[in-house]
C-alpha cells in the first residue's frame, strides 16, 4: 500500500483507501485480492461499508463520496466542502463534511444533523440511538445528540495533539482516539 487511510471490514475482506484506489485484503491470508481504481481521485480518505457489502469512500481533495458495488465505483455525492469521516449505521450513510455532520437521504442529498464542529471533522462512531461521537483532526472530540446539539468532550488543539479517527467500545463505554 502507498498511503492507506480508512478501513472497513465486510465479512473476511478488509477494504482500505489508498490514495486513488480502494484495496480489498483477505483478512485470513493477508493477501490483496482486488484493487479498485477511482477515476480522478485526489485523496481517498475514510471508508465505510453496509451489510450488503457496498463500500463507500470519501475523497477529501475532489470533495466527493464514491460508492463501490459489485467491483464498480460510481460517484454518490459531489460538490461537498471537505468530506472525510463516513459511517453506515442502521442502513444509513453518515458523512462528516468540513464541520458538519450529515445523513445521506434516499435521493442522495445531505441532510445536516449538526454544524459548527471545528477542527476538520474526521471520525464518527455511534454511541446509542441517534447519538454519536465525532472527532476533529486538529484535536477536538464532540458528543452529538439526536437533536443536533453538540458538546465538546475533549479539546487538545492548544497542546497540538491531533485526534484523527476514533473507535468506540459500547460495552465498556470507552472512546479510543
Amino acid at each position: 500500500l502507498n498511503a492507506p487511510k480508512g478501513m472497513a471490514l465486510v465479512k473476511n475482506t478488509l477494504w482500505v483507501s489508498d490514495l486513488d484506489e480502494v484495496t480489498a485484503i483477505d483478512i485470513k491470508t493477508g493477501k490483496i485480492t482486488k484493487r479498485i481504481k477511482i477515476d480522478g481521485a485526489g485523496f481517498l480518505n475514510d471508508v465505510a461499508a453496509d451489510a450488503k457489502g457496498t463500500v463507500y469512500v470519501s475523497d477529501s481533495k475532489t470533495k466527493k463520496v464514491h460508492k463501490i458495488e459489485n467491483g464498480k465505483a460510481t460517484v454518490l455525492l459531489e460538490n461537498l466542502s471537505g468530506p472525510n469521516g463516513l459511517l453506515v449505521h442502521n442502513k444509513e450513510l453518515y458523512v462528516l463534511d468540513n464541520g458538519t455532520f450529515n445523513k445521506v437521504s434516499k435521493d442522495n442529498k445531505l441532510q445536516q444533523l449538526a454544524s459548527g464542529l471545528e477542527g476538520h471533522t474526521d471520525g464518527i462512531e455511534n454511541v446509542q440511538g441517534d447519538e454519536f461521537i465525532v472527532s476533529g483532526w486538529e484535536g477536538v472530540i464532540y458528543y452529538v445528540k439526536a437533536n443536533g446539539e453538540s458538546q465538546k468532550l475533549l479539546d487538545t488543539r492548544d497542546q497540538k495533539i491531533n485526534s484523527a479517527d476514533i473507535g468506540y467500545d459500547a460495552t465498556n463505554k470507552i472512546v479510543y482516539v
